[in-house]
């Protein structure tokens, strides 16, 4: 038990240290919009997730405000709503920031007490801790009233179906006014055009992630009376599908549905809602899984029930619409797929344009670059480490991870100075500079001591790895014997440990 509780602590300790994170630059709007549309939320460390939400709801009320034909009071209205949420936002980012770093001083210092499923820092800061949820910091005071215009000029009866389908999935009731509470930025407008009128907008509460703080936003409807409780609304979804009406099938799977993106990019169509019950939908797949439908024309079905819906859930850029708009829009299919195609040092060229900074060996700021690593080498100047990925061929890379995308983008430049095509991926809120396996050979055969390193890594894994590990690591050396060989290097195999030459001798025959 007390094992447990101490890789609790180092867990929490280790979640509040990414939240903490001091960020070099502010999140750029793009990052905001691809992360929207990738996943639906903003996560990272804290001076990065307020600022990026920030950037999104301004963003997004200017494209409504350009996009829908509104009087000029409606506009006002909107711009107050942004105003609105923007000040709520700095003032709970203020509020999270105080709390968790008091809350990771008494962690640190052994200053911390546990009341049931919360953690006291000696102020009286606390946070949730509970091992079937991430924690959870509860933000206070953070609340204001504001108005959304009615943006859709839909009538009652089509708004009430849109309406229908979130009672079924994520609106929840609170005082008999139908409410929201979201950490995707992206719902709070979505949400709010179909329950248009006063609202009550509270930041509730700031959850650690393995990938960063994620802000839950909590929206009250006062100008709504909740019609529905949440069974009648699963039953009243299911009559309408039944019947051919997608309306409420649609703001349904926007809240509870399955984004499928990888089979909707690979032409496998299937329509996918978490809930209980799910018999009462479509096929239940799973116990809580329903399969409303399959094929192309069901994603197309829900494109058009969508109508006006769809041109705000376009701008919005919501990641669950770019899967319909995948499996409806030609055009935009291929666009993603050549974009896909594109490697991603080639796509943060184009936003951001090539870094000036000069590449150096040793950063002064965050790195994650252990200097004494067993699998470290180094590349043009640059320290590297030693990645094995256990796929279905097995592949290695060499990797650099850092926090600074300018930092990224020079190191990136370095190698490639010296004939390599490396490329950058996001881990979290870091960047890592990669080698793949075919650069690492290539520079295998020229250089003996990256060849010793990758010889004595790669027989490490293949001798005490995981399972998948020593497939990975067996492949790669039976495929490239001549790499591993003793043949000609008789000197340089006799100074690797007895342990290494035990798993390169069998391996290295296999393949002569």
């Amino acid at each position: 038990m007390e094992e447990s509780a101490t890789a609790s602590m180092e867990g929490l300790r280790r979640r509040l240290e990414l939240a903490l994170k001091p960020v070099e630059r502010p999140p750029a709007l793009e990052e905001a919009l691809e992360r929207v549309s990738k996943h639906g939320v903003l996560h990272g460390p804290l001076d990065w997730a307020f600022p990026a939400w920030i950037a999104y709801v301004e963003h997004a009320v200017q494209k409504i405000i350009e996009t829908f034909p509104l009087t000029e009071e409606e506009r006002r209205q909107l711009l107050h709503f942004r105003d609105t949420l923007t000040r709520l936002l700095q003032d709970a980012w203020v509020q999270a920031r105080a709390k968790l770093m008091s809350i990771y001083r008494a962690i640190v210092e052994g200053t911390y007490r546990i009341e049931g499923k919360r953690l006291y820092a000696p102020d009286g800061a606390w946070i949730y801790v509970n091992e079937r949820a991430a924690p959870r910091l509860t933000i206070r005071g953070v609340s204001a009233k504001a108005y959304f215009p009615d943006v859709l000029k839909l009538p009652r009866e089509r708004l009430e179906l849109f309406q229908l389908g979130w009672r079924a999935s994520d609106e929840g009731t609170v005082d008999s006014r139908p409410v929201m509470y979201t950490p995707q930025p992206w719902q709070l407008p979505a949400w709010a055009a179909v329950r248009h009128g006063e609202l009550l907008i509270r930041v509730a509460s700031a959850s650690l992630t393995r990938e960063g703080a994620s802000i839950h936003m909590h929206i009250k409807a006062k100008g709504w009376r909740q019609r529905w409780d949440k069974g009648e609304a699963v039953g009243l979804v299911a009559e309408h599908f039944k019947r051919g009406e997608w309306a409420p099938l649609l703001t349904m799977w926007l809240g509870d549905g399955v984004t499928e993106l990888k089979n909707v990019v690979s032409g496998v169509y299937r329509l996918i809602v978490a809930m209980k019950e799910p018999w009462r939908l479509g096929s239940a797949i799973s116990t809580w899984e329903a399969l409303a439908a399959r094929g192309k024309e069901a994603y197309k079905k829900l494109r058009d029930a969508a109508g006006i819906y769809g041109t705000l859930l376009d701008l919005l850029g919501a990641h669950k619409w770019v899967v319909v708009k995948l499996a409806t829009d030609e055009a935009f299919r291929a666009a993603y797929k050549l974009r896909a195609k594109k490697r991603k040092i080639d796509i943060l060229r184009e936003k951001y344009g090539q870094s000036g900074v000069e590449a150096s060996a040793e950063w002064p700021s965050y790195d994650r670059q252990r200097k004494d690593a067993k699998n470290a080498i180094v590349i043009a100047g640059i320290k590297m480490l030693l990645h094995l990925i256990s796929n279905k061929g097995g592949s290695l890379h060499a990797e650099r991870h850092v926090s600074d995308l300018k930092k990224a983008l020079a190191i990136a430049g370095r190698l490639e100075s010296a004939g390599l095509r490396p490329n950058i991926a996001r881990s979290g809120h870091c960047y890592v500079v990669y080698v793949a396996t075919a650069d690492l050979l290539w520079l295998a055969e020229k250089d003996v001591e990256i060849r010793r390193s990758i010889a004595h890594y790669l027989a490490e894994k293949a001798r005490s790895g995981t399972q998948r590990q020593r497939e990975a690591a067996r492949k790669i050396m039976q495929r490239h014997p001549s790499l591993f060989s003793p043949s000609g290097m008789a000197q340089w195999f006799s100074q690797l440990p007895s342990r290494v030459r035990t798993v390169l001798k069998p391996l290295v025959r296999c393949g002569q």
